[in-house]
């Protein structure tokens, strides 16, 4: 996903759009573990046309269409574990407004392994946490005071897009973020404008560089 001017009305990713289907966020994860958007969100769209319903995503008599449909991603069986799991979850006990869960191991979740669980919870948490508990409208504080602080700006993602789109949202609250320690600094003039001239692109690891020429020169 490119890093887009701060004027854009989103930065990109899928969980943007998805936020207000919670179901379908959490699967969507599940698509993009070690797989860009490019080839996962066009496979995710599908998927969720063909299975529209958690039940007939836990329905074991469909892993194996499954499996088939996303069988070019690689980790077929590692994403239908987690498709599955989510979908029989949101079955048998779903996700209610004000309700809250515990997490084991949140921070070492992902550690040594290719697992969708912490990227999952802080893309729950960032676009999905304050509505359920009724806190705001929306996840970017809809509905409330100024003062209100949404969930994500409390989220540190190892992810690097998510770090980048912290970022982007930081800066449209006018700092510059640092995803490793939570560390903010007055957004200088010179990134800002990088950023609105396109010529700033992110790493692996979230980690912003300015460019001589705007993307695509």
């Amino acid at each position: 996903v490119p890093f887009p001017p701060l004027t854009a009305p989103a930065f990109g990713i899928v969980q943007e759009r998805v936020a207000h289907e919670p179901f379908w966020l959490l699967i969507a994860v599940t698509f993009l573990i070690k797989t860009s958007g490019q080839l996962a969100i066009p496979t995710f769209n599908k998927v969720k046309e063909r299975f529209p319903t958690p039940l007939q995503l836990a329905n074991p008599a469909n892993a194996e269409e499954l499996a088939g449909m996303i069988r070019h991603l690689g980790l077929s069986a590692v994403r239908v574990g987690y498709i599955q799991k989510y979908a029989r979850a949101f079955l048998d006990n779903p996700p209610r407004p004000g309700v809250r869960y515990k997490v084991r191991n949140y921070d070492r979740r992902d550690v040594g392994r290719p697992s969708v669980g912490k990227y999952a919870i802080d893309s729950w948490r960032i676009f999905c946490r304050d509505a359920m508990l009724g806190r705001a409208e929306d996840w970017n504080g809809g509905g409330r005071e100024p003062e209100f602080q949404p969930e994500w700006m409390r989220v540190m993602p190892q992810d690097k897009e998510l770090r980048a789109f912290l970022r982007w949202m930081w800066m449209r609250e006018g700092w510059e973020w640092d995803p490793a320690t939570g560390d903010r600094i007055v957004l200088s003039e010179e990134l800002r404008s990088a950023v609105d001239e396109g010529r700033v692109e992110y790493d692996e690891t979230g980690g912003l560089r300015i460019l001589d020429e705007p993307r695509g020169f």
